[in-house]
């Protein structure tokens, strides 16, 4: 195997974030002139079109090929759900719990539909000119609280999680991208938001091997070369000694549990190294160092060019001073190249704008992912009367306006399902936000009040507590997660529907219209307010 220079191989271990959706972009130049910057993620800001992004790729992939030599990795987060960068058309499709729903994972249903839905959007990406996507979520959320997993995940179990994320990887990997497992050594069971502070987990390691850790160690165990996996920026004290260290900057973690423990030879891409964890402890340079030093292979620094400068530069002195030996180094560039020769990027890529138009707007594939949608929704307590439909302008339904709620939300569109409603049934509809959530006043038959994750939000519950003391039916809508139930004190049917995208939209409304309610809960631990007697 070629041995390049030190330069080129910290370059194929960067993986970089630029500003335009028009290649050649400046900042993706600079960063492959000066630092031999070998790899680079998508988002939103990047993606238009699909013959536009495909376009994109392909002069991205055509730049960086004739800079270092190889096809670079094109990463994205394509989730599903909220966190999706590529929105157009066939591209979205469920999130993790929706899809968890649909297919009765909690209770050992078939999760083939989820293997179909990654095979299609690994196809999909892959015709947009995208190799890698960092999916699937692996994290347990057993906490209620947590603030930037929660419908990300696919449950509150280790079971459910591995059934559903194993699936969701062979697909993508069927379609012909690297599938990466997230966030290890696990996100679940915490209530800060890496993006903005250091989250950590005071489990046990006996609670940790049980839960936190059983599905990475099944991924890596069945997908070795086959899928990557991501580090959290999060700390698990009792893999640590009670030491408030990173995983992404843990030998612990990385090294000892990932490499040796569960036995994993593939690529290990770190998390944005610009969220507030790690900006908050260690400059880039420093961060990136360190990350090396536990066992990464490829840093992840998704905005400012002079983040990635800072951590090449970094990295090349610590190799000079004898801090890193420069083998570390040519081992994680032999397993990037390893990993590239897997996913034919040694040689030159070629765009292909019809064959990401065919896939954009595959109509079966958007049927299906509908379809999905709709099998999501789920009855949580009560009923729904079958004329609440055909009340129209005596029904009152009341919505916020989708929003991005954490950092990994960034990209998500806007939805309004109160106008939706409104055109659909003739409903009145309001739009409630933090500024303007009292009820329009008037006379109704009923109210239709929709929530997301309002266990996070006060004015949010202000809003139910009026409806609830309002003397007519009441229906609920999670938006959110489904633990929201635990707010309702008063209502005539809740309904979940796990997150807030037009996807899940249009399958509220078709279930309001038809009676239908065919998801199942895949969060075991929803309970319903001991204080809501209706239900």
């Amino acid at each position: 195997m070629q041995i390049l220079s030190l330069r080129r191989m910290i370059g194929q271990m960067l993986l970089a974030g630029f500003p335009g959706a028009v290649m050649p972009d400046a900042q993706a130049l600079r960063l492959m002139e000066e630092y031999s910057v070998g790899n680079f993620i998508l988002f939103a800001r990047n993606i238009g079109s699909a013959v536009e992004t495909a376009r994109v790729c392909g002069a991205l992939s055509e730049a960086v090929y004739a800079k270092t030599g190889f096809a670079p990795f094109l990463a994205v987060d394509q989730e599903g759900g909220a966190v999706l960068r590529a929105h157009e058309r066939s591209l979205a499709f469920p999130g993790a719990m929706a899809l968890a729903a649909a297919t009765h994972a909690a209770a050992g249903g078939d999760v083939s539909p989820i293997r179909e839905v990654g095979r299609r959007a690994g196809n999909a990406l892959r015709a947009l000119g995208m190799n890698v996507n960092f999916a699937p979520v692996l994290d347990v959320n057993s906490e209620p609280q947590n603030p930037v997993i929660g419908v990300r995940a696919y449950g509150d179990s280790p079971a459910t999680v591995t059934a559903c994320g194993l699936a969701m990887a062979e697909g993508l990997r069927a379609g012909g991208v690297l599938p990466v497992f997230k966030h290890f050594p696990g996100h679940g069971n915490v209530s800060v938001d890496s993006h903005i502070g250091l989250p950590v987990n005071d489990a046990p390691r006996a609670a940790l091997e049980r839960i936190e850790w059983a599905p990475f160690s099944a991924g890596v165990s069945r997908f070795g070369m086959d899928a990557g996996v991501m580090t959290a920026h999060l700390v698990c004290r009792a893999l640590e000694g009670g030491k408030d260290v990173p995983g992404t900057l843990s030998p612990r973690a990385v090294t000892a549990l990932l490499r040796q423990t569960f036995g994993f030879s593939g690529l290990v891409f770190t998390d944005c190294m610009e969220m507030g964890a790690l900006t908050a402890l260690y400059d880039p340079g420093e961060a990136a160092v360190r990350a090396v030093e536990a066992g990464c292979d490829v840093l992840t620094i998704s905005h400012t060019f002079e983040a990635v400068a800072h951590a090449a530069d970094a990295l090349q002195s610590a190799v000079e001073s004898g801090r890193i030996p420069e083998a570390r180094i040519e081992a994680s560039f032999r397993r990037i190249l390893a990993v590239k020769e897997r996913l034919g990027l040694l040689g030159p890529q070629q765009a292909d704008p019809a064959a990401a138009e065919a896939a954009a707007s595959d109509a079966e594939a958007a049927r299906f992912h509908a379809e999905l949608a709709g099998k999501s929704i789920t009855l949580l307590s009560g009923a729904v009367d079958p004329a609440l439909a055909e009340l129209r302008a005596q029904v009152r339904i009341l919505a916020p306006e989708a929003y991005a709620q954490t950092g990994a939300e960034l990209d998500a569109p806007r939805v309004n399902l109160a106008g939706m409603a409104a055109a659909r049934f003739g409903w009145h509809a309001q739009t409630v936000s933090e500024e303007a959530h009292a009820p329009t006043p008037g006379s109704f038959a009923a109210n239709v009040l929709c929530l997301r994750n309002a266990r996070f939000s006060a004015w949010q519950q202000a809003l139910l507590r009026r409806l609830e003391a309002a003397p007519v039916p009441l229906v609920v809508v999670l938006l959110g997660g489904p633990y929201d139930l635990q707010l309702v004190r008063r209502a005539d049917a809740v309904i979940a529907a796990y997150e807030y995208t037009r996807l899940s939209a249009g399958a509220v409304l078709a279930a309001l219209e038809t009676g239908a309610f065919p998801g199942e809960c895949p969060v075991r631990g929803v309970r319903v307010s001991p204080e809501c007697p209706a239900l």
